[in-house]
């Protein structure tokens, strides 16, 4: 209703009104039972949304949280709601398809053990596995981590209705200061401006997952990324001693590494050589294991290695781009079909096909520019690292 310069207090949210897990063993009926069990902090939150829900259908005036309660949406579209065939088919070999399938049976395992652990309790008739759904929906796209206050979780009630786009840099928080949970906008904004906050610098696979939106191909293509596993040849004759060389350096014999459009990973191209090379003895093993992973204030890998480990990334870049369904091209006209290719505004939910074409289109132009600049060194790289990268995204 009024203007706000930047730094400005938008928001002020006293600590009584947050929902963490001191406040729902303070006050939930089912505080003693998640006591016993030593349940996690995460299923505490869930599980007092529930209890909340209930209160507010059958007695409101006792319920503390009856507004906020009433003002949740029914459905967030993040992936907690999707089906199974939903996830086959918007993120068919994307690295998102394996973490969206463990998230559902995350929750599925939660609700499960929660039903398990609240049967027989007084307000047992207060659960059941929709309902508990709902709340680990709600949580999974409004739950704050609070850095500023040892990383507590917390459901801030109406800060959490606060939209996200990627150019805003700044967050919610707790401010000691104000002894409460502000924020403060990084920008000016008219009276009867939407105000926007920044959920963190997320690609777009990440939004889309948690929150069932991404935003247009305006954003920032510097957050967005694509993860990488690398793993260790079974066939090799020297795999046992390569992988008791890896863990002695704290790394495991498969490991993750997100990709992005301009940047590598710190370690990728000393985790790939240290895979791809073909050792004469476990001495050499060792010798390049400390090499490659030894504390040293500069690192040279020698040019043999190099190029073995950029082989094996370009290689599986090529399997990675494999996996998904359909094509570029495809992905591409389909979104021009959409019309959301030149949009600002977020794709909304019930866009969720175009919406992960985007996500789809994203991670493999970022596969597609690192298997083709990986082996490629001197001016050439840096000539395509300087490329327009918004542009990279539908080339």
């Amino acid at each position: 209703k009024k203007a706000l310069k930047p730094g400005d207090i938008a928001i002020k949210i006293p600590e009584s009104l947050l929902i963490t897990k001191e406040k729902v063993l303070e006050s939930s009926s089912f505080a003693e039972m998640m006591k016993e069990n030593k349940m996690p902090e995460y299923w505490m939150l869930a599980l007092f949304l529930v209890e909340q829900y209930a209160m507010t259908q059958e007695k409101p005036e006792s319920c503390e949280y009856a507004p906020y309660i009433r003002s949740l949406p029914d459905e967030t579209g993040n992936v907690l709601e999707w089906s199974g065939r939903e996830v086959g088919d918007f993120l068919k070999g994307s690295p998102m398809e394996r973490m969206a399938y463990q998230m559902i049976n995350d929750v599925k395992t939660a609700i499960q053990s929660i039903l398990k652990m609240s049967k027989g309790h007084p307000n047992a008739s207060y659960i059941s596995e929709a309902r508990l759904r709902w709340a680990f929906s709600l949580l999974l796209s409004r739950v704050v981590r609070l850095t500023s206050k040892d990383r507590k979780l917390a459901l801030i009630p109406w800060a959490d209705m606060l939209n996200h786009i990627p150019q805003v840099r700044s967050y919610i928080d707790w401010d000691d200061k104000e002894n409460a949970v502000t924020f403060r906008p990084d920008r000016d904004y008219k009276a009867g401006d939407e105000v926007f906050v920044s959920y963190g610098p997320r690609p777009s696979g990440d939004l889309l997952l948690t929150y069932g939106f991404v935003p247009s191909t305006a954003s920032d293509p510097e957050i967005e990324k694509v993860d990488i596993r690398l793993v260790l040849d079974g066939y090799d004759p020297y795999a046992g001693v390569k992988k008791a060389a890896l863990q002695k350096y704290g790394l495991d014999s498969a490991w993750t590494f997100p990709l992005q459009l301009n940047r590598y990973p710190a370690g990728l191209i000393e985790y790939a050589s240290f895979l791809a090379f073909r050792p004469n003895s476990d001495e050499e093993v060792e010798y390049y294991a400390k090499l490659l992973f030894g504390e040293t204030e500069q690192r040279s890998i020698p040019r043999d290695l190099n190029l073995a480990g950029r082989d094996l990334i370009k290689q599986e870049c090529f399997n990675a781009l494999s996996r998904y369904r359909g094509t570029v091209e495809d992905d591409r006209l389909y979104l021009e079909e959409q019309e959301v290719i030149a949009q600002e505004s977020i794709m909304s939910q019930d866009k969720r096909p175009a919406a992960a074409a985007a996500v789809r289109l994203r991670e493999r132009a970022i596969l597609r520019k690192t298997r083709d600049v990986i082996d490629k060194t001197g001016n050439f790289i840096q000539d395509l690292l300087r490329r327009n990268p918004v542009l990279d995204l539908f080339n």
